[in-house]
Parts: structure tokens; sequence; C-alpha cells
């Protein structure tokens, strides 16, 4: 029958929360349900606020974090009321909070998710594992992306070399070759710059299928200007955030230019740095794919679809729905994935990915209190 768990998802499009009610066996899942829930336009504001300046004074930083917890139970409860479950179906909740800041090199490493377990594990009365990529880093590694170890048990095929690729606000691949360590990495940017570039010239959240962009065209001096950036050539691991590919990091790359891009076009080219920055990454592993497999949201935005099937060649590229997971759940289940993993004290982490010293039980439990 396997365990019921709930996995929450605050990326870093900073769209909503996705809420996934998944029925977990030891080498299966099945979504009960799921759902995405938009941001309250106040907290939406108040994160994109502290992502775009990120300076904030504790009293701020401390409401947000229990605030963005209060909105992440909401969800949670108001995808069990959905689904006519009482909490003490569910034996826990996995999620990862908000990513607000992420630097995990330095003598001083580091990251930080808001979205207070405690207040999650006390609002549902179900256990909660947080604070997932803390441990990954004080083992030194990088802490993200965690997603590879889950696409391994979820995607992997030992007849089929596989690539698994997630366009979030971030893109990230994940190796899946038989007899090889597994590997992966964040590539850069996903869909951040894209929804962002669209609601500042559309005001739309986001660009439709990519239909904006394929009215405009690549703009090579702008291309090669954002390519110009050191992190796409750093060998991994390595992984990436808002505080590096932000819209002051595409600004400044527009007036190094020299030149003013129509609007369209700006877009067609970040469409292409995604797309490109993507398919150079699987190249630069050596691996050569039998199969890609998209998840995130950006496996729905058909433009991107079509420009990263340009520069793969031939190699098939489809939706992680045909392998059992609709793209826009999958990492919802991750962290329903994770935190089973964290009950059981088995190890969430895959050091040949963070580059952490050893393998390890990822996250806190904080222990639903009943009412």
């Amino acid at each position: 029958m396997g365990e019921l768990y709930l996995g929450l998802m605050s990326g870093t499009s900073q769209d909503g929360v996705d809420a996934a009610l998944v029925r977990l066996n030891p080498d299966s899942q099945r979504i009960q349900r799921a759902s995405t829930t938009p941001y309250p336009e106040s907290l939406r504001r108040r994160i994109e606020a502290l992502l775009a300046t990120p300076s904030i004074s504790l009293e701020k930083l401390g409401g947000l974090d229990v605030a963005i917890a209060g909105f992440f139970a909401d969800c949670a409860v108001r995808l069990l009321n959905d689904s006519s479950l009482e909490p003490d179906r569910v034996t826990a909740i996995g999620h990862s909070g908000h990513t607000v800041f992420h630097r995990p090199e330095g003598p001083e490493p580091f990251t930080i998710q808001l979205g207070d377990p405690s207040t999650v594990a006390a609002r549902t009365g179900i256990t909660t594992v947080g604070h997932l990529r803390q441990m990954d880093i004080a083992l030194g590694g990088q802490g993200a992306p965690l997603a590879p170890a889950f696409h391994q048990w979820a995607f992997a095929d030992p007849d089929e070399r596989r690539v698994a690729v997630n366009i979030g606000g971030i893109a990230n691949v994940s190796v899946l070759e038989p007899g090889r360590d597994l590997l992966g990495f964040d590539t850069g940017p996903g869909n951040t710059l894209l929804d962002r570039w669209t609601q500042r010239c559309t005001g739309e959240p986001y660009d439709h299928d990519g239909d904006w962009s394929r009215t405009g065209r690549v703009h090579r001096g702008l291309l090669d200007e954002l390519l110009a950036d050191p992190y796409f050539r750093r060998p991994p691991p390595k992984s990436t955030g808002l505080e590096h590919f932000n819209f002051e990091w595409l600004e400044a790359a527009l007036a190094r230019s020299g030149q003013t891009p129509g609007d369209a076009d700006v877009q067609a080219t970040l469409t292409e740095l995604t797309a490109g920055t993507i398919a150079s990454g699987i190249g630069d592993t050596g691996c050569r794919p039998q199969r890609v497999i998209l998840c995130g949201g950006g496996a729905r935005n058909g433009a991107l679809r079509q420009r990263l099937g340009a520069r793969l060649k031939g190699i098939p590229v489809e939706s992680s729905a045909l392998h059992g997971i609709e793209p826009e759940w999958v990492e919802a289940v991750l962290f329903a994935w994770l935190a089973r993993a964290r009950l059981r004290g088995e190890p969430g982490n895959a050091p040949s990915v963070t580059g952490a010293r050893q393998l390890a039980p990822l996250g806190g439990v904080y222990y639903g209190v009943r009412r």
C-alpha cells in the first residue's frame, strides 16, 4: 500500500506553492492529489523585495519566515481537505522552504530558506521535515541541486543513458547513465529571467508556451555577453540562484552589449540562453543521452523545448509525464521522498553531485502536535 507523504515546493519563480499528496512505496510513487496555490500578493511582494535587495532587519526576517510557513501550512491543509483526509493519515510533510540566499562556498558557506518547519508542524499537526539543504553544506557540499538522487530513483533505466532536466527558476541536469556515478548540477537560468522580462514588458506572469519569444530573434551580441559569465565554464559540483542570475545581471549585460534589442528579441535571446546552457552542460559531462526527460514549469514552454531539441540534435526530448509524474509536480514529490528518507534514516544527498564528503540523511524532524 505504501505511506502517504505531502511534499511542498516553492521555487525561484515565486509564483506560488506546489503541494503534492503522494503514496510512496520502496520503488514507486503515485500522486493522489496535487495543486498549486499562488502567493497572496502582499506576501509575494515581501519575498520579491528581499530577493531584490538581500538586506533586512531581524524583525522582518523572522516575521517573513513565519508568514511563509503559515502559507505553506494553509496549502497543506487545503490539499488534505480537498482530498477528504485527516492529518493523521499523512506520515510527514517534506519541504525545503523558499530559498532567499544561497552561498555554498567560501570560508563560511550557508544557504537560507524561509518557511519555519516548526510552524508548519504546529499548524497542520503533521510531522514536518525541513531545512533539507544545510547538512549537505555542513559536509562540504553545495546543498543543491537535490533533485538528481530523486531523478535517479524515479527516471533511471538500467539499459538506457538518460538525462533528466528540471527547468524551474534555475535549471539543473541529472545524468542517469548506467555504470557511472550519478552526476548533476545547476546549468544556470531556467525560467526566472524569462518570467521577469515578460512581466516587465507585457504585464503577463509568464510567456505562455514561449509564444512571445517566437516573435523575436536571437540577438547575438547580447547572447555573447550573457554567456561570458564565468559560471557557465565552471566544472561541477556547482549550484546557483537568484543572488547571481537576477534582473540586475541581465540589465548589466544589456548595458555592456552597447545595443538596444527589441523586447521580443531579448525574450528570444533569453530562451536561447536557457536552452543553450542546458545543452552545453549536458555535452560537457561527456554523456550522449538516448533520451532527455523534462520536468519543471519550463517543460510547458513549447519554444524552449523546441530550441533545446534543436541544440540536442535528434535526441528525444520528452515530458516526465511519460514516466509517471507530471512536470510541475516533480519537485513537490521530491520533497515528499526526502521526508520519507529522513524518517527512515536513509541518505538523501548524492556526494557525486554536490561534492559533500559523505552520504547523509537530510533535514530536521519537527514532530506534529495533534489537536
